[in-house]
């Protein structure tokens, strides 16, 4: 393949637009420095670069690739979970980081791909006629729980959440039949006293401060308090890039990271969320587009429930910034500082071009 050839046959439009709200994150994270590309901006634009070379270079894998090598590369990540509990990086009293000294990853971030992909493989094996319940529940349940304990042991209740719920996504893709899952959520819902046993002090902190944030305003909800009062002042139009006080005068907690999306609203107003909102939509109807036209059903249900749960990500930290959920610790996806996640989304939205790249190919069980 020549240099032009190849060129033609790069998405450009994909790679803008997930440049584009990368690009949104790379100048909240330079304003929370003070103007300055130091410490945060510079690197993410190397992550955001090495992301984009990573998805070009995936979009050209065949998706025979990837059903191949769903399992073992599960299988992988299981036991890099595994090994943070052994060797993990302790930050605020959680291991959730393997570091290897020139860089750290967070194998969850990682997990949350490769889980999906396990799960698109063995519904495609199985067949969409298949009805035999330990196929269609027993045993994608035993590959989701495994990760999902695993993760939630770190303690990680948010990235946790995030994969339990894409699972179920997954799950009713493939055909299980809802009374199934109202079945569940009743089970779910009487096990809501055993799960709260469960939960670390301050898990459980966070959700008795969330159905009162009315009151300690200054203590255990200062946070969120600071947050609405940044999403509050920008008004319509912002108070102007480089001009927010809650985030320069470091009253908005994390901003570089879970509260980046306060300074958004903050510094560019409700006119800039909505931009914001507007590339996130383009992004997700294109890619659940794209997915739609494949003619194996590995990366059809592959595509949409990636792209599901890259909307689940963007659901709860907004509301999670705006007081309508818990505080968890999620990022905004491509905006919020972080390698492991940005890199992550560039693979995923990288295997999902590579089921389009590949649509007409028809796979066999392997």
């Amino acid at each position: 393949m020549n240099l032009v050839n190849f060129l033609n046959k790069v998405n450009w439009f994909f790679i803008l637009l997930l440049t584009s709200i990368s690009a949104i994150g790379v100048l909240l994270l330079y304003s929370v420095a003070g103007g300055s590309w130091e410490p945060w901006a510079s690197n993410q634009i190397i992550r955001i670069f090495i992301g984009i070379i990573i998805l070009i270079f995936f979009s050209f894998i065949n998706v025979s690739f990837w059903y191949k090598l769903a399992n073992p590369i599960y299988i992988f990540c299981i036991f890099l979970i595994l090994l943070t509990f052994f060797f993990g990086k302790e930050v605020s009293g959680a291991r959730r980081w393997i570091d290897l000294h020139f860089f750290s990853f967070q194998p969850a971030e990682i997990a949350k791909i490769f889980i999906i992909l396990a799960l698109a493989k063995y519904f495609h094996s199985i067949k969409l006629q298949s009805y035999d319940i330990k196929q269609k529940i027993f045993f994608p349940l035993l590959i989701l729980f495994i990760p999902v304990i695993l993760i939630f042991k770190q303690p990680d209740l948010g990235t946790a959440l995030i994969i339990f719920f894409t699972g179920i996504i997954v799950l009713f893709l493939s055909g299980v039949q809802i009374k199934t899952f109202a079945i569940s959520g009743i089970g779910g819902l009487v096990a809501l006293p055993i799960f709260w046993t469960f939960l670390e002090d301050y898990q459980k902190s966070r959700i008795i401060n969330f159905l009162d944030q009315q009151s300690n305003t200054l203590g255990a909800n200062y946070h969120i308090t600071q947050s609405k009062i940044a999403l509050g002042s920008g008004g319509f139009f912002g108070k102007g890039f480089l001009e927010g006080t809650q985030s320069h005068l470091s009253f908005i907690p994390e901003m570089e990271t879970d509260f980046i999306f306060s300074v958004l609203g903050e510094e560019f107003g409700f006119l800039g969320i909505i931009f914001l909102f507007f590339l996130y939509f383009i992004l997700i109807s294109w890619s659940i587009n794209i997915s739609l036209k494949s003619k194996n059903y590995f990366s059809k249900i592959f595509g949409i429930s990636f792209i599901s749960s890259f909307f689940i990500v963007i659901f709860i930290n907004i509301g999670m910034v705006t007081g309508i959920i818990p505080v968890v610790g999620v990022p905004l996806p491509l905006c919020s500082y972080g390698g492991t996640a940005i890199l992550s989304n560039f693979i995923g939205f990288g295997i999902i071009l590579s089921g389009y790249n590949s649509r007409d190919y028809k796979l066999h069980n392997i």
